[in-house]
């Protein structure tokens, strides 16, 4: 079975609009593929917007150890300083997407931004062996 993940990304602040958005940007820009599950840093796993924003959009949120998010920082592809001096990888996103998705995942879609800025989702793919 293929594995997708949507990872996200958000500032503390950032309202379930914003989640969403990125959400459905990441849909779209995996299409035809269909995601299964998003991912995010274990502790946003219980920020109440994106709670109500994977509900609205159906998907399970995996919740991903920082250990585990550091062990992809080479893999991917956006590298933000602040984020990396905040979390200890470039972006959020796509590392969670990554580790979620396996240790032969690659990216599908590189990091994508909210509108307001607020949220970010990159989407990672690994197919099993033929």
């Amino acid at each position: 079975m293929t594995r997708i993940v949507i990872g996200l990304g958000f500032r503390a602040a950032a309202p379930q609009a914003s989640i969403a958005e990125v959400i459905a940007a990441a849909r779209g820009a995996a299409m035809p593929a269909q995601p299964t599950h998003l991912a995010v840093p274990d502790d946003k796993a219980v920020h109440p917007p994106l709670i109500a924003a994977a509900t609205e959009a159906a998907l399970p949120c995996l919740a991903i150890s920082t250990a585990a998010i550091r062990s992809v920082a080479g893999r991917i592809a956006t590298n933000s300083p602040r984020v990396a001096r905040a979390r200890g990888v470039g972006s959020v996103c796509e590392a969670a997407a990554l580790a979620a998705a396996g240790p032969a995942a690659r990216l599908a879609v590189t990091r994508l931004i909210s509108s307001d800025r607020q949220a970010t989702a990159a989407v990672a793919i690994e197919e099993p062996p033929q």
